[in-house]
């Protein structure tokens, strides 16, 4: 399977009162290979750090924006990024992408890999 199956399932949430949640994040082969793809690791880990516009993730992880915005597009489906529109006080509106989740967590069981469970605490910023 590569990476580039198309859209991944919306994730739906259920919140708790500290903070943190867990969600059905669609089907578990698909997130299986967005974790799978090197590229999206990548993003990943850099997004740790904070929110960042898709331009400064192409520089921080030397990759092409064409392959940064494919990966970000899967991974806003997925809703473990999302995108804010950022006003500068010049004027300029730019996106910037962020982690909505701390942790994911793929279950396993002796009958294969069953739910696909994302847990944590929405990053703000």
């Amino acid at each position: 399977m590569t990476a580039d199956n198309g859209p991944v399932s919306s994730a739906t949430t259920s919140d708790s009162h500290d903070g943190t949640y867990e969600t059905d994040s669609g089907p578990t082969d698909e997130l299986l290979a967005l974790f799978g793809d090197d590229y999206t690791c990548k993003l990943l880990r850099t997004l740790r750090d904070g929110a960042m516009p898709a331009r400064a993730l192409a520089e921080a992880t030397g990759m092409s924006r064409p392959t940064v915005y494919r990966r970000l597009d899967r991974l806003t489906d997925a809703g473990l990024v999302e995108e804010r529109l950022q006003v500068a006080s010049d004027g300029h509106h730019r996106k910037e992408f962020r982690l909505t989740v701390d942790s994911v967590a793929f279950e396993v069981t002796p009958d294969g890999i069953d739910d696909t469970v994302v847990a944590g605490q929405i990053v703000d910023d």
